[in-house]
C-alpha cells in the first residue's frame, strides 16, 4: 500500500467532536504513521489520557512499556494504556515501520481513563489474523481521516470500534501469566526520574538516595535498561518535549524550560540531534490540524 503522506500525527476527534458520541464511549483522538527511515525517532515518553495501540508493519525492535522490555518485530500488536511510559528502539540496519491509533474517553473526574490493558497483563501480542484485520481497519482509518469528506468522522468512529472489538476479543482470546512487578533498585530508580526527570541528576545523587555505589549503579542500570542514566534521562525529556510538541501550542521556549533545559537553544540542538529534525520543524511536518 502507498504510504505517501501518512508520515504525521494526524488528529481525528477533538473533545468537541467526541461530545457528540455516547457518554463515555471511546473515540479516535489520532492516528500515527512512522518510519524510521526518514529521521523520525520517537522517544520515551507517555500520554496520561490516551491509550495506544500500536502495530510493528516493518523491522525489529526493542520496546519498553514500563518497567518491562520486549523483543518486537514485524506482525506484533503492543497495547499502552493511559500513564504508561514507553519507549522504542529500532534496529539500525533496517527499515522500521509501525502504525498506531490513540483511543480517549471524555475526561471524567469519578472515573479513569481509557484502560486498554490491564498493567498486570504482558502487552505485546502475536496473532497474524488479528493483526491482518487491524491493519486494514487502521489504513482505513488513516485514509478517511486524511480526506475528510463529509460525515468522516462517524466513519472513523464505527471503524475504531470495530478494532477495539478486535483488541477485546485478542486479550480473550490469550492465556497468559501475569507480569511479575520489578522491586529491583532499577526498577524503584526508574520511577523515581518518572517524577524528577526535568531536575538535574546524577549518579553520585541517585546512588546516595537508593544506597549504591555510582560505580555499580551505572553498571546495573546501563544493563537493566539499555541506556547510560544521561541517555535514559535525555530520551525521557526529549520525548516528553515531543509530545508537548504534538500536543500543545506552547512556545518551544517553555517547553525546554518545563522538561529540563535552562538553554532553549542547546535545548534545540540536542532535539536535533537526537530526533533529526529540528523542535519547529518536528510540530510542523508530524502534526496536522
Amino acid at each position: 500500500m502507498d504510504t505517501t503522506g501518512f508520515n504525521r500525527h494526524r488528529f481525528v476527534f477533538s473533545e468537541e467532536d467526541a461530545r457528540a458520541l455516547p457518554w463515555n464511549q471511546p473515540y479516535l483522538a489520532y492516528v500515527c504513521y512512522s518510519d524510521w527511515t526518514d529521521g523520525f525517532h520517537r522517544m520515551m515518553h507517555m500520554h496520561k489520557d490516551t491509550g495506544e495501540i500500536l502495530l510493528i508493519l516493518k523491522g525489529h525492535s526493542r520496546y519498553a512499556v514500563g518497567l518491562h522490555r520486549y523483543q518486537v518485530s514485524r506482525g506484533d500488536v503492543i497495547l499502552c494504556s493511559p500513564g504508561m511510559l514507553h519507549d522504542e528502539r529500532p534496529e539500525t540496519d533496517e527499515l522500521y515501520q509501525t502504525l498506531c491509533i490513540g483511543v480517549k474517553k471524555l475526561p471524567d473526574a469519578e472515573q479513569p481513563p481509557y484502560q486498554l490493558l490491564s498493567p498486570s497483563c504482558c502487552p505485546v501480542f502475536h496473532q497474524p489474523e488479528q493483526f491482518g484485520d487491524l491493519v486494514q481497519l487502521f489504513h482505513m482509518i488513516d485514509r478517511h481521516a486524511a480526506e475528510r469528506r463529509p460525515h468522516y468522522l462517524p466513519l472513523c468512529q464505527q471503524l475504531t470500534l470495530a478494532a477495539l472489538e478486535l483488541v477485546r476479543r485478542m486479550i480473550a482470546a490469550r492465556e497468559a501469566p501475569a507480569l511479575q512487578t520489578d522491586a529491583s533498585a532499577c526498577a524503584q530508580i526508574e520511577r523515581y526520574i518518572e517524577t524528577h526527570y526535568a531536575e538535574k541528576l546524577s549518579l553520585e545523587q541517585l546512588g546516595s538516595r537508593f544506597f549504591i555505589s555510582p560505580y555499580h549503579l551505572a553498571h546495573i542500570f546501563k544493563q537493566h535498561t539499555g541506556y547510560s542514566l544521561k541517555q535514559y534521562v535525555l530520551r525521557r525529556r526529549v520525548g516528553e518535549a515531543q509530545t508537548r510538541l504534538l500536543d500543545t501550542k506552547d512556545p518551544v521556549s517553555h517547553i525546554a524550560a518545563d522538561v529540563g533545559f535552562e538553554d532553549a537553544n542547546y535545548f534545540s540542538r540536542l532535539f536535533t540531534k537526537y530526533v533529526g529534525l529540528s523542535p519547529v520543524e518536528y510540530r510542523n511536518s508530524r502534526t496536522e490540524t
